[in-house]
């Protein structure tokens, strides 16, 4: 007679199998969860999500490019006036360079009667060329931006808060916002300090004006007639106004 066999073996092995699928399944979780962890990671890296605003005067972060009202962002300059049969007229000046304080005492009132005749296109560069040379450094930009801010409210107020700019331009120490939206406001009536407390245009003015100008002119004053540098005095009163009509 033959012993019955033991069951044992069998239970056994049947457990042994049930735990060897345990283990695989976990394994396969783990996989998939390491899997979802990592890529999760990665999308987060390579979408870090909004970045905060730099503040007003704050360069250390690129604000939005605001070209002022009329002017395309990567115009560099302001078109004070449009004429259909006169010449081109491009004037670059820095509100903190002496020599243009002095070609707008010569030659400011003859450009803006040009202008406001219609017998010239006048463009207009603010540059913001001698930012590092004044304490503390920028007023160059700051400057050519109230005078942006008074062009934004009215473009022909751009030659009353020029002439009172140059007029009442510091040294090296420049001048407050306070102080340039004052002079502005008594040129021309405008109360620019919300303007020129947020530097709206700031961006426009280093990244489009002034890397335009760097590249096609050496300095400033600088007048281009027809896209012609004008090689004549800009210090002798009437010369560029003598220029422009015999183009």
């Amino acid at each position: 007679m033959v012993a019955p066999r033991s069951r044992t073996p069998l239970v056994l092995g049947i457990v042994g199998g049930i735990a060897c699928l345990g283990l695989v399944l976990l394994l396969v979780l783990g996989g998939i969860v390491g899997y979802l962890v990592l890529k999760e990671g990665s999308e987060t890296a390579a979408d870090p999500g909004p970045s905060t605003p730099a503040a007003p005067g704050d360069d250390s972060g690129a604000g939005e490019l605001v070209a002022p009202p009329g002017v395309s962002e990567d115009q560099p300059y302001l078109e004070l006036s449009s004429s259909t049969d006169g010449p081109v007229v491009d004037v670059h000046l820095d509100f903190l360079c002496p020599h243009c304080r002095t070609f707008q005492e010569t030659q400011g009132e003859d450009l803006a009667e040009l202008a406001q005749d219609g017998a010239v296109t006048l463009r207009v560069h603010p540059r913001p060329m001698l930012d590092a040379s004044s304490t503390p450094a920028g007023y160059s930009g700051r400057a050519a931006h109230a005078a942006i801010c008074a062009y934004a409210e009215d473009p022909e107020q751009w030659f009353p808060a020029e002439a009172a700019l140059f007029e009442n331009q510091p040294g090296s120490e420049g001048l407050t916002d306070e102080e340039l939206v004052e002079i502005v406001d008594g040129a021309t009536g405008l109360d620019i300090s919300a303007c020129q407390a947020e530097g709206t245009y700031q961006p426009w003015l280093q990244e489009v004006v002034e890397p335009d100008a760097q590249a096609t002119t050496s300095g400033t004053p600088t007048v281009l007639i027809d896209g012609t540098e004008f090689t004549g005095d800009l210090a002798a009163p009437g010369s560029v106004k003598e220029a422009v009509e015999a183009a």
